[in-house]
């Protein structure tokens, strides 16, 4: 077709295309284009200066990322309870490493489970960009839970969209689901079996976002709860679970704090757990 029948087919379609189907289309091409992941860097906090590749979502977290105020309360409450330098953390639930990357930063010795394939080479990729960070972290395809073996994990593959999560299928499912997640075998493995059978060294801090599965990680180290007692960084996704939750810390041996208690919902809040000075019973 020579040119200038290009041009004057292009100018009928856009002449006969009403003006709600041509904002649409637009406004297609705008979100496909904000979708499109980028490198950042972020501007303030323990993260200050690392690169982050985030994609640009119409909700979400990954502009307090860039900030460097995501989950900033964590931050703020870790320094009244324990040294990070030289500490060795779990991030159980580490999604993309941002909570991974920021320990190392603080001087921790960092294990990051993530078991989302999606997300895992989101977060290696991370440990590459930021190289002084990522040796300080190692990353583990494992998710934790109350017995070894594998189990059924529903997880997304959508780094663009409402959700990245997953969660363990036996879990406390979420009180929003997502739809299109897909159902994946997954190893699992407990904690207690971890550091005795497989000689990790005994975490000070465990940081755990799990979706749902908070009490199936728990119920898994019971051993390091009651003997060693590290403190615990959490996020519970269903007010029933944090009862559940909640009664097998305080039988532990552990006093428990709401952080962050203006945002809590009844979808999810999060809590610090920290050794209580009486003794308690072990959980059967």
């Amino acid at each position: 077709m020579k040119q200038g029948n290009c041009v004057q087919s292009l100018g009928n379609r856009l002449w006969n295309t009403s003006p709600g189907s041509l904002s649409r289309a637009m406004s297609r091409r705008y979100r496909n284009w904000r979708a499109r992941p980028a490198w950042y860097t972020v501007r303030a906090g323990p993260l200050a200066g690392a690169q982050l590749l985030l994609t640009r979502a119409e909700k979400g977290s990954w502009e307090d990322m860039i900030e460097g105020t995501f989950d900033s309360f964590f931050y703020e409450e870790l320094p009244k309870h324990a040294e990070l330098k030289g500490a060795v953390c779990w991030d159980i639930g580490a999604h993309i490493g941002y909570h991974s990357l920021a320990f190392a930063a603080l001087g921790a010795e960092v294990v990051a489970f993530e078991p989302n394939e999606h997300n895992a080479k989101v977060l290696r990729m991370h440990l590459e960009k930021n190289p002084a960070l990522g040796r300080r972290i190692r990353h583990l395809a494992l998710a934790l839970a109350d017995h070894d073996g594998e189990m059924t994990f529903v997880q997304s593959s959508d780094m663009s969209g409402a959700s990245s999560g997953s969660h363990l299928e036996t879990g406390c499912e979420p009180l929003k689901v997502y739809p299109g997640f897909d159902r994946v075998g997954v190893p699992v493995a407990q904690i207690d079996t971890l550091i005795e059978a497989r000689s990790e060294k005994r975490p000070a801090i465990l940081k755990i976002d799990v979706e749902g599965a908070e009490a199936l990680v728990l119920r898994g180290g019971i051993g390091l709860l009651t003997s060693h007692k590290p403190l615990i960084l959490m996020e519970v996704h269903h007010i029933r679970l944090l009862l559940e939750v909640q009664e097998l810390l305080l039988r532990c041996g552990y006093r428990i704090k709401l952080l962050d208690p203006d945002h809590a919902t009844p979808s999810r809040c999060f809590i610090m757990a920290q050794a209580h000075a009486s003794t308690l019973s072990v959980p059967q």
